[in-house]
């Protein structure tokens, strides 16, 4: 069996010995690094070669690459690689200590992680010529020491809850070592170091810190590091008594809160989606609460199995209260426990178990609901007390319907099939479960904007699924916010998209996903100003969602803000660096700015995330950078590889454009107008057209898509 090593370096080892003949290939050790980083997704041909041989014409480097992979083989293993169109390993001969450090996090084996995490990602491998892969190395790096400091965190605090002092200790202070100016890292360690009763130590480390804090950074530390040593010295002079917490505050006007994931502690792993869709369910349940103001789903799950403390979740998150909990099943019973907690001094103010059967899981949270408008003081309004629920009564369809959800919120395209398939069997179990045929709805959308396969199906899938969920409840916001969604990207219906989604709003204020879309849709008309406040609402809702960060940068590059779209999508690369669209928008932001450098290497990122797609978008970076040959290198490349029938025609258009050829970037335009194309409803707002403005066409094209020129 061979395993590569990524952490700390780069090399192969067979049978647990390493390959020292291979450790001056840095071309074979790039690829594998290259392949390994991707995981069971892979990587497609065009994207490794375009991240190392940037330099090289299309052919050339095709023939690079077969070169490779073909010494790879002949040195490692004839079957390293499956046989299949992208390049991926074949896990059954090879493995990677960055594949398994990934599942130990997803799993929440917190000592595996630490123990496989030798240090940083690729550290000091570097491959001369090759900038995209340099790129792509240092993106991934970031991600990867992130997920390490979340993950050495949650074991610290574990260690801290169980009085296991060593291992506290220990982990405090490697977290510290890695990051010592974090003011919530030294406030761990100084609790950690006086539980274990070494208090001298403990006063040592608050000298040191406050006087590296002094020194580098010419500040005092944060009020909470001295509120921390305070309290220490206290219940040191009262003999180690804990103060008491205040009481419960007065009634809350605008109260925050965040729902962090259940935890499943019934000890399967295959009930995950069940832990999720309850939280998903009790995000959307509260947040139809008056007067509250809910964090979305993707901030708050960003914390999912880190054990990080409340109180620090809730400073990221900056919102006043969080509520944890926990579920169990066991046959046909179960267990609920849930707390509220007042973020500012981490006080228990509400808490309660729920031992029920499982078919009362609807019941528990609503009571969960009511139980948090009460602690909260929240004005309960007829629209939570009395809702409309799009359930079933079918325990085992409610079973699938979470699933479905659960797989589709992963995005991928092998998950969101698997999604679909979940949604589909819950609606053969009860065709009336109208939330069923929304996540369906909603999953095919997805698959018709970022899959591979025909878009003209799911498309079709959509318009079913949501005619169907809307004849039986047309209360239902998602399925609004998916017609509204199809009508502007597919049908051009301009005015009847936006009645959809103000429908979906007035429904249901607290669903994030109606106000994001909304605001995309604004901003595809040109209306920006009206846009800005809808997509900042949203990022300020859900502040660690990569897409509200992304979106809101696109949102500023489009109405020339381009110095302010900047800081927006590098935290949003930074959140996912393997969100193709956010190194995109970047890139053209880069531009803007004449960072032609860095706008090349973003772009050369996308193209090793995003296939096809994602080579156009390199080729209009390239040809707008003087490199003209290499662009139409790329292009000839992709018209001859590619399926005649699943060109990417608007990205063949905007690298055209690129070219300052108008006839040809008109001429697949028009083919993108033919097939719905599912990214021309944004043309407006993709500045690479900006070249096109000025042709008789151009207006012409943007009348027919139902746009003002």
């Amino acid at each position: 069996m061979l395993y590569i090593r990524t952490f700390g370096g780069c090399s192969i080892e067979r049978g647990g010995a390493r390959l020292d003949e291979l450790s001056g290939q840095r071309k074979v050790l790039s690829l594998l690094a290259l392949l390994a980083g991707a995981g069971p997704r892979g990587l497609t041909r065009e994207s490794v070669t375009a991240l190392l041989w940037p330099d090289r014409d299309d052919e050339r480097a095709r023939t690079s690459l077969k070169q490779l992979v073909h010494s790879a083989r002949r040195q490692l293993h004839p079957d390293l690689l499956l046989a299949s169109a992208d390049l991926r390993l074949d896990t059954r001969y090879v493995s990677s200590d960055v594949d398994d450090f990934r599942n130990a996090v997803r799993h929440g084996d917190h000592e595996r992680a630490v123990k496989l995490y030798s240090g940083p990602f690729l550290d000091g491998f570097h491959v001369r010529g090759a900038d995209g892969f340099e790129r792509w190395a240092s993106d991934e790096r970031t991600s990867l020491a992130r997920d390490f400091a979340q993950t050495l965190e949650a074991l610290a605090v574990r260690a801290d809850r169980s009085g296991d002092a060593r291992t506290a200790v220990e982990s405090w202070q490697r977290l510290a070592t890695a990051e010592p100016l974090n003011e919530r890292v030294a406030v761990g360690l100084l609790r950690a170091l006086d539980a274990s009763g070494d208090y001298a130590a403990a006063i040592q480390h608050a000298r040191g810190f406050h006087d590296r804090v002094r020194d580098e950074l010419g500040i005092e530390p944060d009020p909470v590091f001295a509120e921390a040593l305070n309290e220490l010295v206290r219940r040191r002079e009262s003999g180690g008594r804990a103060q008491p917490a205040d009481a419960p505050g007065t009634p809350q006007q605008g109260a925050t809160l965040a729902v962090l994931p259940f935890a499943n502690t019934g000890g399967d792993l295959s009930d995950e989606h069940f832990s999720d869709g309850l939280t998903d369910e009790l995000i959307g349940t509260i947040g139809k609460l008056p007067g509250l103001i809910i964090t979305g789903r993707t901030s708050s799950f960003s914390f999912k199995g880190k054990g990080l403390d409340v109180r620090a979740i809730a400073e990221s998150l900056r919102v006043d209260h969080v509520l944890e909990g926990s579920v169990r099943r066991s046959g046909e019973r179960l267990k609920i426990g849930a707390h509220l907690i007042r973020a500012r001094d981490g006080a228990v103010i509400w808490s309660e178990i729920y031992d029920r059967d499982t078919k009362d899981v609807f019941a528990v949270q609503e009571e969960i609901a009511h139980a948090i408008a009460n602690a909260l003081r929240v004005r309960l309004g007829p629209t939570v007390s009395t809702q409309k629920r799009a359930a079933t009564e079918d325990l085992v369809a409610h079973e699938l319907y979470l699933k479905g959800r659960y797989f589709q919120n992963r995005v991928s395209e092998e998950d969101l099939r698997r999604s679909v398939a979940y949604f589909e069997q819950a609606i053969t179990r009860d065709a009336n479960y109208a939330r069923a045929h929304a996540g369906l709805a909603d999953a095919h959308l997805l698959l018709a904007v970022l899959g591979d396969g025909p878009q003209d199906y799911h498309v079709s899938q959509v318009r079913e699924a949501v005619a169907r969920a809307l004849a039986l409840d047309s209360t239902l916001a998602e399925a609004h916010t998916s017609l509204a969604s199809i009508l502007f990207s597919f049908d051009w219906n301009w005015p009847a998209a936006e009645r959809e989604f103000e429908r979906a709003i007035a429904l249901d204020p607290g669903y994030g996903l109606a106000h994001q879309r909304y605001g995309l849709y604004l901003m595809y008309q040109g209306r920006f100003d009206e846009a800005r406040p809808v997509l900042e609402q949203a990022r300020k809702v859900d502040p660690l969602a990569p897409s509200a960060s992304m979106n809101l940068g696109r949102l500023h590059l489009c109405a020339g803000r381009a110095e302010m779209a900047v800081p927006l999508l590098e935290a949003a690369v930074e959140l996912n660096p393997r969100l193709a669209l956010a190194h995109e928008h970047l890139g053209h932001a880069y531009l803007r700015l004449d960072r032609r450098d860095e706008a090349v290497a973003a772009f050369r990122v996308v193209a090793a995330l995003g296939g096809a797609r994602g080579a156009t978008r390199l080729a209009y970076a390239l040809a707008v950078t003087g490199l003209s040959h290499d662009a139409r290198a790329i292009l000839d490349g992709i018209l001859r590889a590619t399926d005649q029938d699943h060109l990417p025609s608007f990205g063949l258009a905007m690298a055209y454009a690129g070219l300052r050829d108008a006839d040809t970037a008109f001429q697949w335009l028009e083919r993108a107008y033919t097939e719905r194309d599912a990214f021309l409803h944004s043309i407006k707002s993709t500045i690479a057209f900006d070249v096109l403005h000025s042709s008789p066409r151009w207006a012409k094209l943007l009348r027919r898509l139902g746009l003002s020129p």
